[in-house]
């Protein structure tokens, strides 16, 4: 067994197996697990100043932090599901919030300062990862032990799916994200411990074609800047370790890369200048320069038992074609 195979099989038990962080979401949002929450009144909405949602993991709550503070230490406003959790969270140009939702296996739209959805978004399965491109909603779906994996599409603002992209390749869901000319990307794992990889569905249409990144790199989550880079998060060697390679536009060999804590989702501030990180090994989001990879600041929450899953800078960062 190689490395990368060893790896492979460490994250699948890990993330896959049932003890990972999503089986932690879903678990830990169990009726006997609901837990109670101090619920923050918010400012007036939408918001008048850049915010970061942070979810935390073990508890079904987002707290919303202010942008600009460079060591947070309370909310300024507090929300949950009841029970529920939330695995991945995306903000809109409108700054509407989307949150994805393993529990209930719904995605919810929230407005700003709101506590309570404005649209709701049934799945067939359990939604690991969200993305939009203008007004249309991508699901990134499967089963929470693997396979049947695909990606529901809302066309348009469409509560139901309207089509879907799917690949025989794609067992497990890892990442997603999609640039600003509406290509896909995803990262996945297969059915046996070396066949995982990155994938491009161009202008969101099948058929997938493989991205043929260095193999060994195994794709933990995605993201596109400002600029069209691709960013593929790689898992570590080390547990609490991941790699961050960049990407050029059109390019399958990494320009540079940024060591990263082990991380589930990350967002782009506004105008590209840091990124927010949310860190499932220590209980803490992080907050980076982008592109220097200089650590701003670290937030701890004791109450985030297994770190932070989604995580999502309003207002929403533009995005560059791949």
């Amino acid at each position: 067994m190689t490395d990368c195979d060893r790896l492979m099989s460490s994250r699948r038990r890990r993330a896959w197996a049932g003890g990972g962080v999503l089986a932690a979401l879903v678990l830990s949002a169990g009726p006997g697990n609901a837990q109670s929450f101090q619920q923050v009144s918010p400012p007036s909405a939408p918001w008048p100043e850049p915010v970061v949602y942070a979810a935390l993991t073990s508890r079904g709550v987002v707290n919303v932090y202010r942008d600009k503070d460079t060591r947070p230490k309370h909310p300024i406003f507090t929300f949950g599901l009841d029970p529920g959790t939330e695995s991945s969270l995306v903000v809109d140009q409108k700054g509407n919030l989307f949150l994805a939702d393993p529990f209930s296996t719904w995605v919810y739209e929230y407005a700003p300062g709101a506590s309570a959805p404005t649209k709701s978004f049934p799945t067939s399965q359990t939604p690991f990862n969200i993305a939009l491109f203008g007004n249309t909603l991508y699901v990134f779906q499967s089963m929470p032990s693997g396979g049947g994996a695909s990606i529901a599409i809302y066309g348009h603002g469409s509560t139901s799916p309207t089509r879907s992209l799917s690949n025989p390749a794609i067992v497990f869901p890892q990442g997603m994200a999609v640039d600003g000319a509406g290509n896909v990307f995803v990262a996945y794992g297969g059915a046996t411990l070396g066949k995982y990889g990155v994938g491009e569905f161009a202008a969101g249409r099948m058929p997938m074609k493989r991205i043929k990144i260095p193999h060994s790199i195994f794709p933990v989550a995605l993201g596109i800047d400002p600029s069209g880079n691709l960013l593929v998060d790689g898992a570590g060697n080390q547990a609490g370790q991941s790699t961050l390679f960049i990407f050029p536009p059109g390019q399958i060999v990494p320009s540079g890369s940024l060591a990263m804590p082990s991380l589930y989702q990350f967002s782009f501030t506004a105008d590209g200048t840091s990124m927010y990180v949310g860190d499932v090994g220590d209980r803490s989001f992080r907050k980076y320069s982008y592109p220097s990879g200089t650590l701003i600041y670290r937030k701890k929450d004791q109450d985030a038992r297994w770190g932070f899953s989604g995580i999502a800078a309003s207002p929403a960062p533009s995005v560059g074609v791949w």
